[in-house]
């Protein structure tokens, strides 16, 4: 699933009118098929669509993932002093 916001260049809670303009915005820029843009701008005329879009897209992860360093993360302590336990009827 494509952020429509991203298709468009727009930021969330944009009128029917800025969707419009980002729409023909982004046709002229050529970064994206005429298909994607129309999907984006269908997705974000539907008011229902858009508030799916919206909470969806709420927090961009690709721009925090530069500032998260998982490289150091301290390895998983797993125990080794546990015993098995047969369940009731196995093996007795």
């Amino acid at each position: 699933m494509m952020n429509p916001y991203k298709v468009l260049d727009t930021k969330q809670g944009v009128e029917k009118g800025e969707i419009i303009q980002a729409a023909a915005r982004a046709m002229r820029k050529k970064a994206y098929t005429a298909r994607e843009i129309a999907i984006a701008q269908k997705a974000l005329m539907n008011p229902i669509s858009k508030a799916a879009h919206e909470f969806i897209n709420f927090i961009d992860v690709k721009t925090l993932q530069g500032r998260l360093d998982i490289s150091q993360r301290p390895e998983p302590q797993i125990k080794t002093d546990l015993e098995y336990r047969p369940v009731q009827g196995e093996g007795s």
